[in-house]
């Protein structure tokens, strides 16, 4: 697949006009949008492209996605040899085969987006360990939503010496440490509301969203 539908500039997703939440969040949404439009186009056709889409299928979040595009004939296309696929390859299911995924649990865009988002973690990290504006720019987001937080760790652990990973992740974790704690204490007053003796004076709108907050936050 060509890289050069991928390539998102660093600073495009950490930037601070941007700043308005999980940037990985940001990051992976722009890669779907991406990759749905690029397969949804020419590259349909193309047989390289339709082996792996045929392979893999869809989600059921991305094939939703792409419903919602305009050219449903390169969908139809698509599904068409997909189905195919799975009526001659899949049928009965390969349980003897290790190793061998099964496309009731793959997805062409999930895949990509998930090797592209570890690339660009990658070149985060770096970037963030050898350039002191950017490593700020980084550890000052808004938040990471956990699983987010969790795997660029994980990335930079995996691709930094010791001493510079340390340092990111530290940062890191001090920034979600804060960003938690406040979600929690919000919590926390949602649940004074209905004590009685602190009733009304913890109804303020910050409590009053602090389930569904906590809730989206831990959903991502």
């Amino acid at each position: 697949m060509k890289e050069s539908i991928y390539t998102i500039p660093l600073t495009d997703i950490f930037k601070k006009e941007t700043n308005d939440g999980c940037p990985i969040c940001r990051m992976r949404q722009m890669l779907e949008n991406r990759c749905i439009e690029y397969i949804m186009g020419a590259a349909m056709m193309e047989p390289d492209i339709r082996m792996e889409t045929n392979k893999y299928g869809f989600c059921a979040t991305h094939l939703e996605a792409m419903i919602q595009q305009k050219n449903r004939l390169s969908l139809a296309l698509m599904l068409e040899t997909h189905l195919d696929e799975l009526m001659n390859e899949y049928m009965p299911p390969q349980t003897k085969k290790k190793g061998t995924e099964s496309p009731a649990h793959t997805c062409f865009v999930c895949r990509e987006v998930d090797r592209v988002s570890e690339k660009f973690l990658q070149n985060a990290a770096r970037t963030a360990a050898s350039d002191p504006d950017f490593f700020q720019l980084v550890c000052g987001q808004e938040f990471y939503c956990f699983s987010h937080y969790d795997l660029f760790c994980r990335i930079i652990a995996d691709t930094l010496p010791k001493k510079q990973a340390n340092q990111l992740i530290t940062a890191l974790t001090e920034r979600t440490k804060s960003y938690l704690q406040s979600l929690r204490d919000d919590v926390h007053a949602f649940t004074l509301m209905f004590d009685y003796r602190s009733k009304g004076q913890n109804e303020n709108e910050r409590a009053k969203q602090a389930v569904a907050q906590a809730v989206m936050y831990l959903s991502k």
